[in-house]
């Protein structure tokens, strides 16, 4: 396995840099970026972005926030957003090419992973969900609730309630499965985009891949697991079984959750 670089030697190094999360778990953010730079081929340097007591003070003076991913590309300005993230992936990586030339279809692709990767979308609210078990249910310990009581004041979580935030990622998983209802070899017709593979990561907020395939400690693969109620069951197995095809197919496995 490639050594992490610190961020004090990524900083001074050429090429890609990537900074994902380390948690022992497959954060969709971190995989998505991942995702992207893989199937484009594009070789990069992994960086372990943390301060030496854990913080990430240091990624807070560097992007003017504190979470990771975060991306490095020689000497140009870092980008800690998806967006930008995937853009500097479509600009300096060769086909396959994730983002359509038309300007409809390019904003169709965008706004539909901005509903799995932005704040207040799916992924921030099944954080929410995530947060308020930790702080509720007794089968989590101390050391569990304080996990739960840094993500709850990280994210802001008493802005949002769980009924908000179930309903919120219910909608999101009956649309994508409108989407796979149209019956095309992926989410948006018959190639590859970034809307997949955005979707493949994402998924593991519903179903995490199995263990051989994704190692993760079990409290982790617990509060990952959701089964949403309002989509029916052979439809969000089709959506699942299209993750599986895009790993399989496009993603390296077993996924290195660092």
């Amino acid at each position: 396995m490639t050594p992490w670089l610190t961020l004090e030697q990524a900083l001074g190094a050429p090429g890609l840099r990537v900074a994902p999360v380390r948690a022992g778990l497959p954060s969709p953010w971190s995989e998505f970026v991942r995702a992207c730079f893989h199937v484009k081929r594009i070789p990069y340097s992994l960086v372990d972005a943390r301060d030496a007591d854990r913080s990430l003070t240091s990624v807070m003076k560097l992007t003017g926030q504190a979470s990771l991913p975060v991306v490095l590309w020689n000497d140009e300005r870092p980008r800690s957003n998806w967006l930008e993230q995937l853009v500097l992936a479509e600009r300096i990586g060769r086909q396959p090419y994730l983002l359509p030339d038309n300007p409809f279809e390019r904003a169709k692709v965008v706004g539909l992973i901005a509903e799995l990767c932005a704040e207040a979308a799916f992924g921030w609210h099944r954080r929410v969900m995530m947060i308020v078990r930790l702080l509720t249910e007794p089968a989590f310990d101390e050391r569990e609730r304080s996990i739960g009581q840094y993500l709850s004041k990280k994210y802001r979580h008493d802005t949002d309630s769980i009924e908000a935030s179930t309903k919120r990622c219910e909608e999101v998983i009956c649309t994508f499965a409108d989407l796979r209802t149209a019956g095309h070899e992926y989410l948006l017709g018959p190639n590859l985009t970034a809307l997949d593979l955005a979707w493949a990561v994402f998924a593991a907020l519903i179903q995490p891949l199995p263990e051989d395939l994704c190692p993760m400690k079990p409290m982790w693969r617990d509060l990952y697991t959701w089964t949403p109620s309002a989509t029916p069951r052979d439809r969000l197995e089709a959506l699942l079984s299209l993750r599986d095809r895009i790993y399989r197919d496009w993603l390296p496995l077993p996924v290195e959750v660092g």
